[in-house]
């Protein structure tokens, strides 16, 4: 392929990526007229208008959680939930809008309280429990070979 036809494809790529409109932005609910409370991200996918993603926020503006949705309107993938004074509480992964994947949790300073894994809406695997000071409390095996 000759340097000016690569060029060329490569021009039309950009073109046809930045095409894709951004996702539209709503704020559903409001704590003040310039602070919002939910706010809701929609793509269009050919006809139909999908939620994406939605965050929420506490009053003083903090973020209180974020995350994403599949096309069916289901959680899907990443979803972080924060204390008001803005350290993470809770990261979780969903799958068709079933807890599937990683599960962290903390405690309001910032410290690990447990981490584990969840497969099919489940508690499957290894988890770990902490106390504040990060020291293990307890270990828990959640794999099929240790329920039977």
């Amino acid at each position: 392929m000759s340097g000016f036809t690569t060029g060329l494809l490569l021009m039309l790529a950009i073109a046809f990526a930045s095409c894709e409109k951004a996702p539209e932005r709503v704020v559903d609910q409001s704590w003040t007229e310039t602070q919002p409370k939910l706010v809701k991200y929609f793509q269009e996918q050919g006809e139909a208008r999908i939620k994406i993603k939605e965050e929420k926020f506490y009053e003083d503006g903090m973020r209180e959680y974020v995350g994403t949705f599949d096309e069916k309107g289901k959680r899907d993938g990443e979803w972080r939930y924060f204390f008001p004074n803005g350290n993470l509480w809770s990261l979780g992964e969903y799958k068709n809008g079933l807890k599937h994947g990683k599960k962290e949790v903390y405690w309001p300073d910032g410290t690990k309280r447990y981490t584990g894994q969840f497969k099919d809406d489940k508690k499957s695997g290894k988890w770990t429990f902490y106390d504040t000071d990060s020291s293990i409390l307890q270990e828990m095996d959640f794999s099929d070979a240790q329920r039977k």
